[in-house]
């Protein structure tokens, strides 16, 4: 056996040992210990690679996340960053968006390149040697998976076999187990032996940076007509554009209120859509109309100038969305829709940092594309450093009162806020609203109840009074109440709960302190 065939059986024995029946905890950062150690034993060189250090850092980032707070945005982030860190180990001048594609190819493709690599392996002569050792090895591993196989069967068809090896003990053998590491073979094996699509590589490796000149004498009158043009269109768009950052620079940083007749939901929401919509098709036009090297053709200057106003102003219209966002939830919860809001600004504001290093470095389109995927994948492994469950809830808990508190939007988050949700219902304050609420409903109720006996079944009153009784109160959604929901919650987390070492994260450990306590 290769060298590369030793590490692949460490790796694959890692992700069986620390994965089989357990949650998600602090064997994600070892096996990404373990995966990195093995990348770099097979090849040192890729430490000299910035690219290469870059995935490295997301992986150990996102990893270490899953166990401070085991989030499923920090085990997705750790995910995609192990494709990716494949993906560049195998070729550290792909860029991270087709080294994530074809790390993907090469997992799903897996099973296939596995049989063409025995059949070419079993081809291959190097010496009868090293075939003989190479025999010996391999006859090895057969024999000791099928003599496990065999003491597993045996041992469930005869109870007196099993007691008298009951001193041997393989309880973890299992056919679940087994499949289980199986697939974790094929897993390892697709990251390991990375595989590429040839003619997208090859295409991909020929792509510039640096936009290419126009020196074509043919086209000059073509090109001529598309600057004019982006004269025109951008200077209607920097118009419209200032005449709506007026507009909002006096609502909100003057006056301080929305506008009559818009909720904030018209104001944020439904806008955001639309100017990033905006953003995306003023920039494909960019895009096309930039897509070369003008510096000689007539009015490119002004144009090229007028898209620096461009992007200025949608910058500031970009942040005046973000204070619209942060009055959106003041008034109403911090939630993840609105989380979403603040990201999507800033991933725009980023991608209209790079297109203007685009335009002032007369960079190429794929210079843009490449750039932005790098700072998608960036972003969500940073992202994944926060437990935002419990961000939520402690903002929407201490910036409102109580009374206002969406709490069955609290009690549908994960179970990282268990903690908070406890404690905020052993305060003062809680009960006291609690009991209000109590009160309120008993008496909708005992109501219902009086007209019901006095068969009065369509009176107003009556409809009235079943309508405030299915509706949503803080503390109560339909005949169940914060407490039954909360203690459901906590169920469902002791009864998911695994007690091993593979699984230790600091957030179970903050969660059962707080259930036990």
């Amino acid at each position: 056996m290769k060298k590369n065939d030793y590490l692949l059986l460490t790796a694959t024995g890692a992700y069986s040992f620390l994965f089989y029946q357990q949650n998600a905890g602090i064997n994600f950062f070892l096996f990404n210990l373990v995966f990195l150690s093995v990348l770099l034993l097979r090849n040192r060189e890729l430490l000299k690679s910035k690219k290469w250090c870059w995935a490295a850092a997301m992986c150990l980032i996102s990893s270490a996340c899953i166990f401070i707070h085991s989030s499923a945005l920090s085990i997705v982030a750790n995910v995609f960053s192990l494709i990716l860190l494949a993906g560049v180990s195998f070729n550290t001048l792909t860029s991270a968006l087709f080294a994530f594609l074809f790390s993907g190819f090469s997992v799903a493709s897996s099973v296939v390149f596995m049989v063409i690599d025995a059949i070419r392996r079993s081809q291959m002569r190097e010496g009868e040697a090293e075939n003989k050792k190479n025999y010996k090895v391999f006859a090895g591993f057969i024999v000791l998976f099928l003599t496990i196989l065999f003491f597993v069967m045996y041992k469930s068809a005869n109870p007196l076999f099993a007691e008298n090896t009951k001193w041997i003990n393989l309880d973890f053998l299992s056919f679940q187990w087994i499949a289980f590491t199986i697939g974790g073979f094929i897993l390892v094996y697709g990251l390991f032996y990375h595989q590429t699509i040839s003619f997208i590589a090859d295409w991909e490796n020929n792509l510039s940076l640096h936009n290419t000149p126009a020196t074509s004498l043919l086209n000059l009158k073509q090109f001529e007509a598309e600057r004019f043009a982006g004269v025109l269109l951008f200077v209607m768009l920097n118009l419209m554009l200032l005449v709506l950052n007026i507009g909002d620079i006096n609502t909100l940083y003057f006056l301080g209120i929305l506008p009559k007749g818009i909720s904030h939901s018209d104001f944020v929401h439904n806008g955001v859509g639309v100017i990033i919509f905006s953003i995306v098709v003023a920039t494909a036009l960019i895009m096309y109309l930039f897509r070369k090297d003008f510096k000689p053709v007539k009015h490119n200057a002004l144009f090229k100038a007028l898209a620096y106003a461009w992007i200025f102003q949608n910058i500031l219209m970009l942040s005046s969305t973000l204070v619209r966002n942060q009055m959106y939830i003041h008034t109403f919860d911090f939630t993840y829709k609105r989380i979403g809001v603040y990201v999507w600004l800033i991933l725009a504001v980023i991608g209209l940092v790079i297109m203007f290093l685009k335009l002032k470095q007369e960079r190429s389109n794929w210079y843009l594309v490449k750039s932005n995927v790098a700072v998608w994948f960036s972003v969500l492994t940073l992202s994944s450093c926060f437990n935002w469950d419990k961000i939520i809830t402690n903002y929407n808990l201490h910036n409102k009162p109580l009374s206002q508190v969406d709490f069955s939007y609290l009690l549908s988050l994960s179970e990282a806020n268990i903690p908070e949700l406890k404690a905020i219902s052993e305060t003062k304050d809680f009960k006291t609203l609690y009991e209000k609420e109590t009160r309120i409903l008993m008496a909708y109720q005992t109501e219902l109840k009086n007209l019901t006996a006095l068969n009065n079944y369509s009176t107003p009153r009556m409809k009235e009074l079943e309508e405030q009784i299915k509706l949503n109160h803080n503390l109560f959604s339909g005949d169940r109440n914060y407490y039954d929901c909360l203690t459901d919650k906590i169920k469902e987390y002791v009864e998911s709960y695994t007690n091993d070492w593979r699984s230790f994260d600091l957030r179970d450990k903050e969660i059962t302190k707080s259930i036990y306590k």
